[in-house]
């Protein structure tokens, strides 16, 4: 059985989606040839890869947990 991987979506340019895995690996995918339920990913989406299925996800949760753990982390600094 394969593993399921979590990626970080760091940034889309010239149509490149350039992930990174949990142990910071990048990945390159043409925006393109990611499935339609994916094609509207932004920076800092996580995507969840199912091996079994051959399917990625936007994990809406686990992005909005990251997100707001980051500005928690922003406000602490700048004292806001």
């Amino acid at each position: 059985m394969l593993n399921n991987k979590t990626y970080t979506v760091d940034r889309i340019e010239d149509g490149i989606a350039v992930l990174y895995d949990e142990d910071e690996k990048k990945l390159d995918i043409a925006v393109t040839d990611l499935p339609e339920n994916v094609k509207d990913i932004k920076e800092g989406d996580i995507l969840g890869f199912d091996a079994e299925k051959n399917a990625y996800t936007i994990e809406k949760e686990k992005t909005a947990q990251v997100k707001t753990a980051l500005e928690e982390r922003l406000k602490k600094l700048f004292k806001k």
